[in-house]
């Protein structure tokens, strides 16, 4: 079901299982598919890839001391773009075959991967003994989370910040409207696909409450790609957001 503009909610379970049935396409040939998708596509995904980590890189202000909390890693996309030299970093990640492989493919010192979800966050670092973090990345993450579980998973966020801190936000967004796909069936996957794509004034709202009020400031925002090539959706669009104490 494609649901314009009403709140609907997603079952996590459900993707669960795609994200499951995704850890199966692997491939060392095109590693990023398996979140980027794009099965087909191994030039469109490694551009959208460099694309994506070189403009957002930089504006995360990464330096020795820099511990790096990456919320839905997968199999450890953004880490492989990460320099070695930063103090530490942390993905995790819902999916146990996703992190499976991560672990399989991780080669960095003081790099880990953990399982959990994303609005427990605070509990699967308690668990792992890990503590506060100076970054963190929302890259791909929010889309798969109700309304509810997200405003929980940005308050956890916030709650184990440091004082200084850079937040990155990595969304599809909504371009004219609210958009849930519900037990949606994408030809282009071969499986049934659930995800909510909120607008850029919802977002604000979330922020709002969880962000704002706390001392962050958006200091950059916009449209993650500017090549049309590299926009393929109508109706949604990738937008970032970079927050900072």
């Amino acid at each position: 079901m494609r649901i314009k503009e009403k709140i609907t909610d997603i079952d996590y379970q459900k993707t669960k299982q795609f994200f499951k049935n995704r850890a199966e396409k692997f491939s060392d040939d095109n590693p990023y598919s398996v979140t980027m998708y794009q099965d087909n596509n191994k030039k469109l995904v490694e551009e959208r890839n460099q694309k994506e980590t070189e403009k957002l890189c930089p504006l995360l202000q990464l330096d020795s001391e820099s511990k790096v909390l990456d919320v839905a890693c997968g199999i450890g996309r953004w880490a492989d773009s990460l320099p070695m030299d930063i103090k530490e970093y942390c993905g995790v990640d819902f999916s146990k075959e996703l992190i499976q492989i991560a672990n399989q493919r991780n080669k960095k010192e003081n790099f880990y991967f953990y399982e959990g979800a994303a609005h427990e966050i605070e509990s699967v670092l308690y668990q792992n003994d890990k503590g506060s973090y100076n970054r963190i990345l929302l890259v791909g993450i929010l889309m798969y989370l109700n309304d509810k579980e997200l405003a929980d998973t940005l308050e956890q966020i916030e709650r184990i910040c440091d004082e200084h801190a850079v937040i990155c936000v990595r969304e599809p967004m909504g371009i004219k409207e609210r958009l849930t796909l519900k037990d949606f069936f994408s030809d282009e996957l071969k499986d049934d696909y659930n995800a909510i794509y909120r607008t850029c004034h919802e977002f604000q709202e979330f922020f709002d409450k969880s962000f704002l009020n706390k001392g962050f400031q958006i200091r950059h925002q916009g449209f993650l790609f500017e090549e049309d090539a590299l926009n393929n959706r109508k109706e949604t669009a990738q937008y970032f957001y970079i927050l900072e104490r």
